[in-house]
């Protein structure tokens, strides 16, 4: 183990054993953004099909990833927007399962697929993430931070997870991003499950 994984180790451990109040907004002018940014990272209907969606796009085409990782953020916006228009819908969550247990099912069949289906996930797993977390917003908070933040955490994540899976060409590698992708779906087939 190198040092800095330790050191990273360490802190995450400290952090699960003496948790702080945790704060929306933490600063005040800009909390609003990193609100936006870590949102959708803390309900396992948001994670999930974001993780499967970067490692679906790492295994497309050099242009479709590119595709996807500049659709991707922009659908996310726009689902944010629908708040505005349409409330949340109850079936959302469910929904968000059941792109990740594709995506997850897409990725452990390996396969690059004609360009407008990665695409068209993307954009739909987009709009659905956006739209969940846009119910996040309310009057005391800047729509245009939060939209911002989130915005840049789904180009962020689709950009690593897919230079990841593009950069570990061994053998090996490849099939332990199928394995994930069969989990994906089993663990999205399961929550939907139990819902």
């Amino acid at each position: 183990m190198n040092r800095s994984f330790k050191v990273a180790l360490v802190a995450a451990a400290v952090a699960a054993i003496f948790p702080a109040s945790a704060f929306a907004h933490p600063m005040k002018g800009v909390g609003d953004f990193y609100a936006g940014m870590l949102h959708p990272l803390t309900t396992v209907e948001t994670v999930l099909p974001l993780i499967a969606l970067s490692l679906l796009a790492g295994q497309q085409r050099r242009e479709t990833a590119i595709n996807i990782i500049a659709a991707f953020p922009a659908s996310l916006a726009l689902g944010a927007l629908l708040i505005a228009i349409r409330p949340l819908p109850a079936w959302l969550g469910t929904f968000e399962l059941l792109m990740t247990a594709v995506a997850g099912l897409l990725i452990a069949w390996a396969r690059p697929f004609p360009r407008w289906i990665p695409i068209a996930l993307s954009v739909l797993i987009g709009l659905a993430i956006g739209w969940s977390n846009g119910a996040e917003l309310t009057s005391d908070i800047s729509a245009l931070r939060f939209v911002a933040g989130l915005a840049i955490v789904g180009l962020l994540a689709t950009t690593y997870g897919t230079g990841l899976v593009r950069r570990f060409r061994m053998e090996w590698a490849q099939i332990a991003v199928r394995v994930v992708g069969s989990w994906l779906a089993a663990v999205g087939i399961l929550v939907f499950g139990l819902k």
